[in-house]
């Protein structure tokens, strides 16, 4: 579950979800929900994703920073989004993403241009994580 929260300049998204895996997967719903509606999106295109970071944090920004960037360069909307994430001596995300090439139909919010680490928070709660971020529109 994701909830978009006042901010003066960007979009501020708290998600609170159960697992790790969850909390990737709804951060990821939320980016593109900022700039498309998803339900009307079909999985025509997939991609692989694998990053890695010292940080679990660290490798939330790569994460959204890296679909931003696809969505830049390949020109899609994504809305298919499943996650594995590992953690050894670092984090590690392996993911397949899915979505549509950006057609004159689809309809048009927001410009994400990259998440910051400014207003950052991962809290560990009873039932999971909760994690905010900012998105720079």
């Amino acid at each position: 579950m994701f909830q978009f929260l006042d901010h003066p300049s960007e979009s501020l998204i708290q998600v609170n979800a159960a697992t790790m895996e969850e909390v990737f997967v709804d951060a990821a719903r939320a980016l593109f929900e900022l700039m498309t509606d998803i339900s009307q999106l079909k999985n025509e295109e997939q991609f692989r994703v694998m990053l890695e970071s010292t940080e679990k944090h660290f490798l939330m920004i790569d994460w959204l920073n890296h679909l931003i960037y696809l969505h830049e360069v390949q020109h899609i909307f994504l809305c298919s989004f499943s996650v594995k994430i590992e953690h050894q001596q670092t984090w590690a995300l392996h993911a397949e993403v899915g979505g549509e090439k950006i057609r004159e139909n689809h309809e048009r919010r927001l410009h994400a241009k990259s998440a910051t680490y400014g207003q950052f928070e991962w809290k560990e709660t009873e039932v999971g994580h909760e994690v905010r971020f900012v998105i720079d529109i």
